[in-house]
């Protein structure tokens, strides 16, 4: 390896390292948290966070999965990164296939959540993401 070549190696490998430190990529922090509705689990609805202070398609909305246990994980960007801190409105939609009349095999989704749960106006739920991992309160929804 020339000389000039193993000082552009060494360059690299520091600018990687520096980057390994402290502000995560794309400006987003982990957060996980769990859905309850009557105290149990909702298995596969989705929570989604709106920023506060952002408007319009200028705000990211991360989202997440619930799952059989009734916990989630955000994802802005790549499944599981997270979300940029702030403070957030939060809905819940939990949309099952439910048959449109007894004895047919045509469906329709149906939000087994109250409607006020939907609607980042009338959730009444919110969420604040800071600067490192987030282990969120559960959202208990009645």
């Amino acid at each position: 390896m020339s000389g000039v070549t193993r000082d552009l190696a060494a360059v690299a490998i520091l600018i990687g390292i520096a980057g390994c430190g402290g502000e995560p990529a794309n400006g987003v922090y982990p957060v996980r948290g769990q859905v309850l509705y009557r105290g149990r689990p909702v298995a596969n609805a989705q929570i989604t966070f709106h920023p506060v202070s952002a408007t319009g398609k200028d705000g990211v909305r991360p989202v997440g999965r619930v799952d059989e246990q009734g916990q989630f994980t955000l994802t802005t960007f790549k499944r599981g990164d997270g979300a940029p801190p702030g403070e957030y409105r939060v809905t819940v939609i939990w949309y099952l296939a439910t048959p449109t009349r007894p004895g047919s095999d045509d469906t329709q989704p149906v939000n087994y959540l109250p409607a006020k749960y939907a609607d980042a106006e009338t959730s009444q739920l919110t969420a604040t993401v800071i600067a490192g991992n987030n282990d969120l309160q559960p959202f208990a929804l009645k």
